[in-house]
């Protein structure tokens, strides 16, 4: 039966593997082990994998400086290893043995969809959306100073980085935790997710405005504003947990649902206390974008006449 001997960092992943036939294996850091170690604190002969007669292995201690010890943080001398999987520590090395009879764990399939996001590995592409949001945010500033403010707007453009590395802690957030768990940070492929999911909420709100200033208040209008932004976030939240190599899709959903309901909770407290700002039904915009018929002045006067008089007889009682 052949042995396997993984080499593991300090975070416990693996850097090396190596499978051997022989009934006795050594390791140490000279170069005539059969597994050599980089550790400084391991000695040139550390320690010995042998195999009795009886097909039993055990590791056996060379009388080193530092010692071999087992995954309790116990110093041994020679200790059995009965079954696979046993972890030891050579000096600052961590090492896992073996046996090539053990099942292997089962495979990991792929994400449904995974290969499509290899775009977001595109540097091109999150260039193109850094620039698209930069533009935005400083043609929002431009558009949006008054008074004195007016004259220095361009210092007000310094905040447009500090609002765009903001963007990243989330994603920052997901690497730290895809790292912990021994996953493939994809810090990359998450920040790009978070710029394109920011660039089509910008997308929506200028669409949000074109579709109020010619469908003011229309019940589909007031779907739209509520579902699409929510899709937008579940699918930023989603994506991102796939990206950082969450494998329960219950957990994931569940997960996705909840930071999502945030957007919902945002509208229902404001209503919760009094609103005294003046509601407009939608942003001026040019002439030419209205693609609908607007209302004659004779007929506002009509309407505006109808409201004052049913305002006069709800007034009376």
């Amino acid at each position: 039966m052949a042995v396997i001997i993984e080499l593991l960092n300090s975070q416990g992943k693996s850097i090396g593997i190596h499978k051997f036939n022989q009934a006795e294996v050594r390791i140490g850091r000279g170069y005539d082990n059969d597994v050599i170690l980089l550790d400084p604190h391991s000695c040139a002969e550390h320690a010995i994998l042998s195999c009795d007669e009886q097909g039993q292995w055990q590791l056996r201690d060379l009388n080193s400086a530092n010692g071999t010890l087992n995954s309790r943080g116990q110093r041994v001398e020679a200790m059995p290893i009965p079954a696979s999987g046993q972890e030891f520590t050579l000096g600052k090395q961590r090492l896992r043995v073996f046996f090539s009879a053990s099942a292997v764990a089962p495979t990991r399939l792929l994400a449904t969809g995974w290969h499509s996001l290899r775009l977001l590995s595109s540097v091109p592409l999150l260039v193109i959306l850094l620039g698209l949001l930069a533009v935005e945010l400083a043609y929002d500033t431009w558009v949006g100073v008054l008074g004195d403010a007016a004259e220095n707007w361009q210092r007000q453009l310094l905040v447009i980085p500090f609002f765009l590395l903001a963007l990243l802690l989330w994603p920052a957030l997901l690497a730290l935790w895809a790292r912990f768990r021994s996953q493939d940070a994809n810090f990359r492929q998450q920040a790009t997710l978070v710029y394109g999911v920011a660039v089509l909420w910008l997308l929506w709100q200028i669409s949000a405005n074109w579709l109020g200033f010619n469908f003011s208040h229309t019940w589909l209008l007031v779907v739209l504003q509520l579902l699409l932004p929510t899709l937008l976030l579940f699918c930023l939240f989603w994506y991102g947990f796939k990206l950082a190599g969450m494998q329960r899709k219950g957990i994931q959903l569940l997960l996705a649902l909840v930071l999502t309901s945030t957007y919902w909770l945002v509208p229902y407290i404001q209503s919760a206390g009094p609103n005294l700002q003046p509601q407009y039904q939608a942003e001026v915009l040019p002439k030419s974008l209205l693609i609908t018929t607007p209302t004659s002045t004779a007929a506002f006067l009509a309407e505006t006449e109808a409201l004052y008089q049913q305002a006069a007889k709800l007034a009376k009682p």
